[in-house]
């Protein structure tokens, strides 16, 4: 499934979903995504930092402990964990716990997606 980031009115959300829903009831094809919006550009460019998008490419990458995660983009763990969980929970990564012999469970991060596909349009 492919998840969309968009930056998008209140307005233009509203009527894409009702779209969507009025070619689901007339049983049309409806592609599956998830979305995800913000309605400010700055609320967009202000989540989605550099190194959040790096830890996001990442774990697309293979999944990963946060320790792993930490050590393969040459950063310190605590910073690593924020950007996890941020990106958690707006659902763009998931945590599953995994047993760790010896050493209790670890948890492995991987991307919620396949695809991520950002759109971003700047107009006067």
């Amino acid at each position: 499934m492919k998840t969309v980031i968009a930056v998008d009115s209140f307005e233009a959300m509203r009527e894409r979903s009702l779209e969507r829903a009025r070619r689901f009831d007339k049983k049309e094809h409806v592609e599956s995504e998830r979305r995800i919006f913000f309605e400010h550009p700055e609320d967009m460019a202000s989540f989605l930092t550099s190194r959040r998008i790096e830890v996001l490419r990442a774990a697309m990458e293979q999944p990963r402990s946060v320790t792993e995660l930490a050590i393969a983009l040459k950063r310190n763990r605590p910073a690593i964990s924020r950007d996890v969980r941020a990106l958690s929970e707006v659902g763009l990564i998931q945590l599953n716990k995994q047993s760790n012999p010896g050493h209790g469970q670890v948890q492995i991060v991987r991307a919620s997606a396949k695809s991520f596909d950002f759109r971003y349009q700047l107009t006067a």
